[in-house]
C-alpha cells in the first residue's frame, strides 16, 4: 500500500510541477512604438507555455486590450496583477513581463488586440493572438 502511494505522489508531482512559471517558456515581444504595436500579429501553440515581454517605447501611455484571451489564458500567480480587467497598461518606457499557457481552443482561434487609449484607434494599435 505505502509503495502504490509512493507511486501515485511520484506520478502527479511532475502534473502539478508544470505551470507557466515553470516549463521551459517561449518568449514573445511585442513593442509599443509611437506607431502602433510591433510585431502585430503573435502566433501561438494552443496550450504551449509562453514568456510575454512587453515595453512601451512611445513618449506617451499605451494599453494592450483582450478581455477573452487573457480571461482563457492560464497566467502565472506572480504576474496575474500585470493583467487587469483584460488589459496591461504601460506608462512611456515600461515594461511588463507576463508568464502564461495559450488558452486551449478546440479549433485554434483568433484574438484580435487594440490599445483603448485616446487616439490610438487612428494607428495601428490593433494585433491579433492567433492560437494554431
Amino acid at each position: 500500500m505505502k509503495t502504490v502511494l509512493l507511486a501515485m505522489v511520484a506520478l502527479a508531482t511532475p502534473a502539478l510541477a508544470q505551470t507557466p512559471a515553470s516549463r521551459s517558456l517561449q518568449p514573445v515581444t511585442i513593442t509599443m512604438t509611437d506607431h502602433g504595436f510591433v510585431p502585430r500579429n503573435i502566433a501561438l501553440r494552443r496550450g504551449g507555455s509562453y514568456v510575454l515581454h512587453i515595453a512601451n517605447r512611445s513618449d506617451k501611455g499605451h494599453n494592450l486590450t483582450q478581455k477573452a484571451f487573457f480571461a482563457a489564458a492560464r497566467l502565472s500567480r506572480e504576474d496575474r496583477g500585470v493583467v487587469r480587467d483584460g488589459q496591461i497598461v504601460l506608462a512611456a518606457g515600461e515594461r511588463a513581463t507576463i508568464r502564461f499557457q495559450a488558452p486551449l481552443t478546440r479549433r485554434g482561434g483568433m484574438f484580435q488586440f487594440s490599445s483603448t487609449t485616446l487616439g490610438d484607434a487612428d494607428n495601428a494599435y490593433t494585433g491579433a493572438f492567433r492560437i494554431q
